[in-house]
This record gives structure tokens, C-alpha cells and sequence, in this order.
């Protein structure tokens, strides 16, 4: 941990972090003689005055460099410089808050599986090549930009986590979402202009968790039923294979679309509804969750009853109602009229209260 007190780098230190402002400010070009061995480093400060060259010239002496995080940095710029460190696996610029453009040598990281903007609210576009990070595992994405048509995204083949959040302009994502065989985590948070979502996103196959988190504008109403696409067997192999869904602040919503589910029965495990003023309705098909052990319900006061058929649930462990004051009234313990269907439950919240179902 490098301050203003120190003298000197012991060559065994892999791993160094700048702990105060006024360790970058000072002369540090004898213990910056030498980082070859450094593997990583964090910029632990935020201070207007850290110099762009002091930065420069650590990652310019990290040629081995694995992790750099800059999470809430106030540099302006990132030096071109940063596409020689090819053995970079991760790269935080979380609230890399002046950052505008990143240069396209970024693009050159070949071995980077980490990459995360989150906060950058600034960036006004991704860099133009960055369907060449060929190794990216996890994609943490936010940008001015209205459109991620062009962006490359897609081409990400080992993509496996995308989280796209506080993206206040973004309107479309990219239509070749499909590409991504082996995206397994999809995150949208905070993108209040997003419209919808693109189509193929039900051929994510290799999707466990779908998070959608106050994205006021989207409609999830694909249209896009799939009966007479190919066989059975097929149109299964292109579903989506949720082990999590959980949406919450989508004001559109008034039920579940079909296709988030007809994938879903024999794999999803939780299904979490919060904050959908609009949300009047679960679908008799929720009986066919074969894998069900978790519902949330929370903040959806136009939702008035339960299934029909929600008794069919065995697997269900676990059902919390809480904002909800129909739905509430109609599940409370012995005289609700819902609350034969629930009975059997193990565990039943109601507004954070624990209710005993009627077998304990």
C-alpha cells in the first residue's frame, strides 16, 4: 500500500494499491523505476490532481499488469498506452466519471475477461472495435449513446455476464443478441428510454438470470410466439432456460409475457415481480413451473389474487407478499381466500412478517 511515507517497492510486491492522494502527487519516479513484477494495481484515491503522466507512467512500467482498477478516478483521459498491456484479464473504470472516449487501443486487450463502465456517464460511445476483446467474459456497460446496434457487442463469443445500467438514452440494444451462445447473465438497470427488447433475445439458450430494474419505457410483449417454428425439440434447444427472473420498476408490465417462461418450466427457481404499479395478473401457467422454489411479490397493489392453480407449485419453498394490499388481504393466514392454495408452503412472508402455513 503505496503513501507518501514510502521509500521503496520490495520486488517480491505483486499487488499495489495507491492509498492517498498525496502518494501520486509526489516524486515516485525511483519506485516507479521498476514494476515488472507488479500484477496489480488500484487507484484507491480520488483526487483532481493525480497527473495523467504519473498514471501513464505506472501502467507504461506494468508490462505484466493483470488488474487495474480505477474505479471513481478523476483522470480525463486514458492513455493509448493501455493497449500494451496484453496480459490484462481485468479493467475496472466504474465512475470513471470525466471519461468521453476511450481509446480504441483498449480493443487490442486480448486476454481481458473483465471489463466494467458502470457509472461512466459521460462516455459518449464505445470504442469502435470492441468485438475484438475475444476472451471478454464480463461486460458491465453504461454510455450516452440512444442506440447499441452498431456497438459489436454481439460478436463478444465468450460473453457470459451483461449488465447494461444507467443508460438514460438508451432506446434500442443490438438485434444479433441471439450470437451470444453462451450469455448466461443479462442485466438491465436504470434505462428509463429503453423500448424493447430485441427479439432474438429468447434464442439466449445458455440464460440463467434475467434482471430487468427500472427500465420505465419497456414493454416485454415480443410478440413473437414461437408454435410452428421448427419441431418441439428444436424450438425448446432455442428457448431461454431462466434460473432467475427477477423485474422490478417496469411500469408497462401488466403480466408475464409467455415467452419469458415457456423455456423456463422445468429450470426456473425464482421468480421475483417488485415495483410494477400496472402488474394485475400471474398466468395459469405458472403451474407448469416444475423448478419453482422462490416468488416475490412486492409493491404491485393492482394484483388482487393468486392463481387458480398455484397449489400445483410442489417445489415452492418460499413466498413473500409485501405492498400488496388485496393480494395481502386475500392470503392472510386461516380466513383469507386465497390462503388454501398457500397452506402447504413452508415459509410465507407478509410484509416481512414469517407466517407459519397451517402444517407447521
Amino acid at each position: 500500500m503505496l503513501n507518501s511515507d514510502c521509500q521503496s517497492i520490495p520486488k517480491r510486491v505483486r499487488h499495489l494499491s495507491f492509498v492517498s492522494a498525496s502518494a501520486s502527487r509526489n516524486d515516485f519516479s525511483s519506485l516507479l523505476s521498476d514494476l515488472r513484477r507488479v500484477r496489480t494495481i488500484l487507484f484507491s484515491i480520488n483526487d483532481e490532481n493525480t497527473s495523467e503522466s504519473f498514471f501513464t507512467s505506472c501502467i507504461s512500467k506494468s508490462q505484466f499488469l493483470r488488474v487495474l482498477d480505477l474505479d471513481d478516478s478523476t483522470i480525463e483521459v486514458l492513455p493509448r498506452e493501455i493497449g500494451n498491456l496484453k496480459h490484462m484479464r481485468y479493467l475496472d473504470l466504474s465512475r470513471y466519471c470525466q471519461i468521453k472516449k476511450l481509446p480504441n487501443s483498449i480493443c487490442e486487450l486480448q486476454s481481458l475477461q473483465t471489463l466494467i463502465l458502470r457509472g461512466c456517464l459521460k462516455l459518449e460511445e464505445l470504442p469502435k472495435d470492441i468485438r475484438y476483446l475475444v476472451s471478454l467474459r464480463m461486460f458491465v456497460v453504461t454510455t450516452k449513446q440512444k442506440s447499441l446496434q452498431e456497438s459489436g457487442i454481439a460478436c463478444l463469443s465468450s460473453l457470459r455476464s451483461l449488465i447494461i445500467s444507467h443508460c438514460w438514452n438508451l432506446e434500442y440494444l443490438f438485434e444479433h443478441i441471439g450470437q451470444l451462445s453462451g450469455l448466461r447473465s443479462l442485466i438491465l438497470v436504470d434505462c428509463p428510454s429503453l423500448i424493447s427488447l430485441p427479439s432474438a433475445v429468447k434464442c439466449l439458450s445458455s440464460s440463467e438470470t434475467l434482471i430487468l430494474i427500472d427500465c420505465k419505457s419497456l414493454n416485454l410483449n415480443l410478440n413473437i410466439e414461437m408454435e410452428g417454428e421448427g419441431s418441439h425439440h428444436d424450438r425448446d434447444n432455442t428457448r431461454t432456460h431462466l434460473q432467475k427472473l427477477f423485474v422490478s420498476g417496469l411500469k408497462q408490465l401488466l403480466d408475464l409475457p409467455q415467452w419469458l417462461l415457456q423455456g423456463s418450466t422445468k429450470t426456473l427457481q425464482f421468480l421475483g415481480i417488485e415495483d410494477c404499479p400496472n402488474f394485475m395478473a400471474l398466468q395459469g401457467s405458472l403451474k407448469d413451473l416444475e423448478a419453482l422454489e422462490t416468488l416475490l411479490i412486492s409493491a404491485c397493489r393492482k394484483l388482487s389474487s393468486l392463481p387458480e392453480d398455484i397449489h400445483h407449485l410442489t417445489t415452492l419453498k418460499t413466498l413473500s407478499i409485501k405492498e400488496c394490499p388485496a393480494l395481502w388481504e386475500r392470503c392472510k393466514p386461516l380466513t383469507g381466500e386465497d390462503w388454501s392454495k398457500i397452506a402447504r408452503i413452508p415459509r410465507i412472508m407478509l410484509d416481512d412478517e414469517m407466517t407459519k402455513s397451517s402444517d407447521n
